[in-house]
């Protein structure tokens, strides 16, 4: 396999969680804390911690230090592969 097709399979793997689409909606809209995802989420902070491993283990997500808080942004150009590929099969099914 080659380097897209790889990053294609970590995409659905880690999209296959729930948890992990709605933490990926919520990012979409800019960079929060894992507090924040919490709220928006409606989840604990441990399911976030766990989820939020997943999505980097993809590397759909990057975790970083804003004024001694960490902030997580996603990573959008790691989803232009799998999204290209939904795009493909509506523009087909149309």
């Amino acid at each position: 396999m080659n380097a897209t097709e790889i990053q294609f399979a970590l995409n659905l793997k880690a999209l296959s969680l729930p948890q992990c689409r709605r933490l990926v909606q919520v990012l979409i809209s800019g960079s929060a804390s894992p507090g924040e995802l919490s709220k928006a989420c409606k989840l604990s902070p441990a399911s976030i911690e766990k989820h939020l491993d997943i999505l980097k283990d993809a590397g759909l997500v990057k975790v970083r230090k804003v004024n001694g808080e960490n902030r997580v942004s996603l990573q959008i150009a790691k989803l232009k592969p799998t999204l290209a590929w939904f795009l493909q099969l509506k523009i087909k099914a149309d």
